[in-house]
């Protein structure tokens, strides 16, 4: 039996994990591929459950043997998709989750056509910047590069096959759901 894999991407601070956690709280088939990164972990996040945190000699030497999808570097870090663990959830039946930047998204999208593609916008700017201001993770410079980035991140949705505005998580999920179907 095989399963779905989605590539879904969004600004950062958009509600990509929290949408995540949501909708596998109601489907027990939707699972994240763990990305592997080279940034620090943040609070509370968990090694192997978050992402995969490595080094980035090591980063460098899993992309020279093939073990990625994709990577790419954003925000100063690099971040890839380990090809073994999606293709694993894809042939157990799962829904994989590709919570990818957008370079790494167009990417992907050339190398899996069988994938379905799908961006989370946000209502607005604002709301994205107070949504990004009230994690509390990352200093008035970084904030600021990430709401500069979201502009270009934005400008690409129009390349993914669906687009769904995060007014409301259970009803972003509710659209996913559908698009699965």
């Amino acid at each position: 039996m095989s399963g779905n894999l989605i590539i879904l991407s969004g600004p950062s601070g958009v509600g990509k994990d929290t949408i995540i956690d949501a909708w596998r709280e109601i489907n027990p088939k939707v699972e994240r591929v763990v990305a592997t990164t080279t940034r620090k972990p943040r609070l509370g996040e968990v090694d192997g459950v978050d992402y995969d945190f490595v080094s980035v000699p090591e980063f460098h030497q899993k992309a020279a043997i093939g073990e990625f999808l994709e990577f790419k570097e954003v925000h100063g870090n690099w971040y890839a998709t380990p090809l073994n663990s999606m293709e694993n959830l894809i042939a157990s039946g799962k829904i994989a989750i590709l919570k990818i930047d957008v370079q790494g998204a167009i990417h992907a999208m050339h190398l899996r056509k069988d994938a379905i593609s799908v961006f989370i916008l946000p209502p607005s700017m604002e709301e994205l910047e107070q949504r990004i201001r009230g994690r509390g993770t990352d200093d008035d410079a970084i904030i600021e590069q990430r709401l500069i980035n979201a502009q270009d991140e934005v400008a690409f949705a129009n390349k993914y096959q669906h687009r769904i505005v995060n007014l409301d998580v259970d009803m972003t999920v509710a659209l996913l759901e559908k698009i699965v179907e």
